[in-house]
């Protein structure tokens, strides 16, 4: 373990290099399916080619921003999910 890292998780000692798809592989090459899924905050895999253009080309425009202003892809994700569930408005948030 790396001592400049706070010890707050108790760690695994398994260094993970790559992902892809639902495994991810560690520095010897091992591969392990993610049951972590992103500590359920980003659960999609890794590396789907759609999920890494879609990303490229939000990086290439704005990187990060807040609720403070408007996000107009925010209000269309927000506007698709309410029309397929029971929900009026959404609430995006994220922890950490």
């Amino acid at each position: 373990m790396i001592s400049a890292v706070m010890p707050t998780y108790n760690r695994s000692d398994i260094a993970l290099e790559r992902g892809e798809g639902a495994y991810v592989w560690d520095m010897q090459g091992r591969r392990y399916l993610d049951f972590a899924g992103g500590i359920a905050v980003s659960a999609l895999g890794h590396s789907h080619p759609h999920l890494v253009e879609a990303l490229c080309a939000q990086a290439a425009k704005i990187w990060h921003t807040s609720n403070l202003y408007r996000i107009p892809q925010q209000e269309r994700l927000a506007e698709r999910l309410v029309a397929a569930c029971f929900a009026d408005t959404v609430f995006f948030t994220n922890s950490g």
